[in-house]
């Protein structure tokens, strides 16, 4: 028994420094309350969107999924932006190398042995686009960011990034708001385009009041997003439809988008013309971060 007591006297005082170590550990930073201002659409604001994905912190989320949004006009009359991201293609020697086995796997005799598949190589590409958005606050759709095409373009009638002032102003009065998303212009991304024509058409059908209403949810929320670096909360209220949840930035003057979340209900007809998994792949979306202008910007 004597021999044992110098190991009960170690463990013991392992444990009391594992203890201290515990208590001495500083607790997990929670995110700072930030008032609306700033993320109010201006010249020279940057915004990251980046896909929603529940539970995955954006951090987590693959750069090139990003799209990266700068604000190059908003004025009251006109909103213009350049959004930017990359995409994956696979290259021109790829491409030869998989019909070269192509043409000889079809023309290989019966009952040679099959030959060794040939991976596709895959590099980056950057895709951009201006567009511009007449007297959005007055539009009376509102287009998604997942549609949105590359190069220059025009969409008459549609708002982008914030909800049509008067319709966030019906969804705070009167709970609930008409805000069709919009569906026309052949330049909108496909194939997301296609099948979003294809899941409103569906719900038209399955709704009596149309696709286009939205629904304020009771409780009022905070959205996490970073502001040059700082992680911070910002007040938001909650809305749905047909499509899916919305967080909506809690500013009658500036009512961003700030996440969405497709979740239509599941039918037979959706998950064969237009399955949910991939609205939500192509059109889900949550702004990660925003990035004050500089200050030669803001003049």
């Amino acid at each position: 028994m004597p021999q044992r007591a110098p190991l009960l006297l170690l463990a013991l005082a392992a444990a009391g420094c594992a203890g201290r170590d515990e208590a001495a550990a500083p607790p997990t930073p929670q995110p700072a309350r930030a008032s609306a201002e700033p993320l109010r659409l201006r010249a020279g604001l940057g915004l990251s969107l980046v896909p929603n994905l529940p539970g995955v912190p954006s951090d987590d989320v693959p750069e090139a999924s990003r799209r990266d949004v700068e604000i190059l006009v908003a004025d009251g009359r006109e909103l213009r932006l350049r959004w930017t991201g990359t995409v994956r293609k696979e290259t021109a020697e790829s491409a030869r190398r998989r019909e070269e086995w192509v043409r000889a796997a079809s023309n290989a005799a019966a009952g040679a042995p099959p030959l060794p598949t040939v991976p596709a190589s895959y590099e980056a590409h950057e895709i951009a686009g201006t567009l511009l958005f007449p007297d959005p606050a007055a539009a009376p759709a509102f287009l998604l960011p997942g549609l949105w095409p590359e190069g220059n373009a025009t969409f008459a009638g549609a708002s982008g990034l914030a909800l049509p002032k008067n319709a966030f102003n019906d969804l705070k009065l009167r709970s609930e708001a008409k805000v069709p998303l919009f569906l026309s212009g052949r330049s909108l991304r496909q194939p997301a385009l296609q099948l979003l024509v294809r899941a409103s058409d569906l719900a038209g059908e399955r709704y009596a009041d149309g696709p286009g209403v939205w629904r304020l949810t009771p409780t009022p929320a905070r959205f996490s997003l970073r502001v040059d670096g700082r992680s911070v909360e910002v007040a938001s209220i909650g809305a749905s439809n047909w499509f899916g949840a919305f967080e909506i930035l809690d500013d009658a003057e500036n009512p961003l988008v700030l996440s969405i979340l497709p979740a239509p209900a599941p039918s037979a007809a959706l998950d064969l013309f237009a399955p949910a998994k991939v609205l939500k792949t192509l059109l889900g979306y949550r702004v990660a971060e925003v990035s004050s202008p500089r200050p030669e910007t803001a003049r």
